[in-house]
């Protein structure tokens, strides 16, 4: 049976030489498209050519967002020039896992309907405090994975499928589609993927920022890919602390389950230290934005004046309620209330979307009681964001609205800071909320995420 992998890659230097060494024992070949990588994700590849594994490199020009369709077209690639007769799409942070190796792997596969693709499911792994830093290999460095099963699946492309034309696979390689219909996929009985996505705060940090970045420059900056980066890209602007505590983890809250890696050592991965490879990633990409910007001004002719004669802009008084507060340490971020109704236990962290402890607020309406000794003012400062599109939530105190807030974008934190007129005695705070997600999975009617709701008496 002739296996052979696919791969789109960018910026993946330091686990990249790791997945490469270790899928060849499972594939005859390795296509991988190499997206404009600058942390020496290129150079690795390289060297892997050169060192004679069967490894093809493409790269291409274009600065858009084009990763599924360049993953179609390697997969394509795969079956016409090199007689596929399964193609696994594979990102560079995945790891696969069976027991019995290729073998059992192709035993697998040939029970399989070859006019259905197969299924395979993802066990996350994190990193923790109890990783050894001196272990250039992520696979052999990260050993604990999360305790819940993942609900994410790739799949695997058998040949029948691979050659028709009106069969393509979307959704980052978690769905195949004939004539833009989802199809049907079958469990490939006993392999999983081991899912590497996050593997250091350095690299968590730098796949946010060029993310975000190269998102927002593209303009139209609430649509279109890559928006579970938001929140990521907030954290490490206003709070990084908070944002580098979520991705590592206790390693008693997972489970010790290293995965087998079949790749041998590592011959061209750099002992650097893992900020200097984020930071020679994302410097380039800051050049680029930075001309980018500069040759538009440029063209507009509206670069700013240089002599100090030149007259100044209007200019107003700072108010200080616009200036936010500084984050409150965690066991002061939910405090000043009692909860009635519509407000979830507090869950997480949960460091592949980025959200360190947090509370569901549940829809119609949140309800929320604070008591007052006496009549007086207190600050409610709060921290939301939400999943559901087209989201606003009105905010009542006392039956009384008193702000209204609509949340333009997907993922993207929103900071309230409002004063609320107490009365003394028991006061009644709502949050009604005009959209929710209610799935079949999760009947609860998710509202809002809340990483802060706290207040305070002036």
């Amino acid at each position: 049976m002739k296996l052979v992998a696919t791969s789109v890659v960018k910026n993946d230097g330091d686990i990249i030489e790791a997945y490469v060494r270790h899928t060849r024992a499972w594939t005859d070949h390795h296509l991988i498209f190499d997206h404009d990588s600058t942390d020496g994700t290129r150079e690795i590849l390289g060297a892997l050519v050169r060192e004679g594994l069967p490894l093809t490199l493409f790269s291409g020009e274009s600065a858009e967002n084009l990763q599924q369709a360049r993953s179609n077209a390697l997969t394509k690639l795969a079956f016409a020039e090199h007689a596929a007769d399964w193609v696994l799409p594979l990102d560079a942070d995945e790891i696969l896992v069976m027991p019995g190796g290729r073998a059992a792997l192709e035993r697998a596969l040939a029970s399989c309907p070859d006019d259905r693709p197969a299924s395979i499911p993802l066990r996350n792994y994190v990193p923790t405090s109890d990783d050894d830093p001196s272990e250039l290999n992520p696979v052999a460095r990260l050993q604990y994975a999360q305790r819940r099963a993942s609900t994410t699946m790739k799949v695997f492309v058998p040949r029948a499928l691979g050659v028709d034309p009106n069969i393509t696979t979307g959704m980052g390689n978690h769905a195949v589609f004939r004539a833009g219909a989802r199809m049907d996929a079958t469990p490939l009985t006993g392999a999983l993927l081991a899912h590497y996505a996050l593997r250091s705060p350095a690299q968590q940090a730098l796949r946010i920022l060029s993310g975000e970045l190269q998102k927002i420059s593209r303009g139209k900056a609430s649509a279109g890919l890559a928006m579970h980066y938001r929140l990521g890209f907030q954290l490490l602007a206003e709070n990084p602390e908070q944002f580098f505590a979520t991705i590592v983890q206790p390693p008693e809250a997972h489970a010790h389950e290293p995965a087998p890696y079949l790749g041998g050592s590592l011959r061209h991965t750099a002992a650097a230290h893992e900020w200097s490879r984020a930071i020679r990633a994302v410097v380039p990409l800051l050049e680029q934005l930075a001309l980018s910007h500069g040759s538009l001004v440029d063209q507009l002719g509206a670069a700013a004046p240089t002599d100090a004669s030149a007259p100044c802009e209007v200019i107003r008084p700072l108010i200080t309620d616009e200036i936010r507060p500084p984050a409150l340490a965690s066991a002061a971020a939910f405090s000043g209330f009692a909860a009635i109704a519509g407000w979830e236990p507090q869950e997480g962290p949960v460091p592949e979307a980025f959200l360190p402890p947090f509370h569901w607020a549940t829809g119609p309406e949140t309800h929320f009681t604070i008591t007052a000794d006496s009549a007086g003012v207190a600050q409610l400062e709060a921290e939301a964001l939400t999943y559901a599109n087209d989201q606003e939530t009105t905010i009542l105190l006392n039956g009384t609205e008193i702000h209204r807030r609509r949340f333009p974008r997907v993922n993207q934190k929103e900071n309230l800071s409002l004063t609320l007129r107490l009365r003394a005695g028991e006061n009644h705070l709502l949050f009604r909320h005009s959209a929710w997600l209610e799935t079949a999975a999760d009947p609860r009617k998710l509202a809002l995420i809340f990483l802060g709701l706290r207040v305070r008496r002036q």
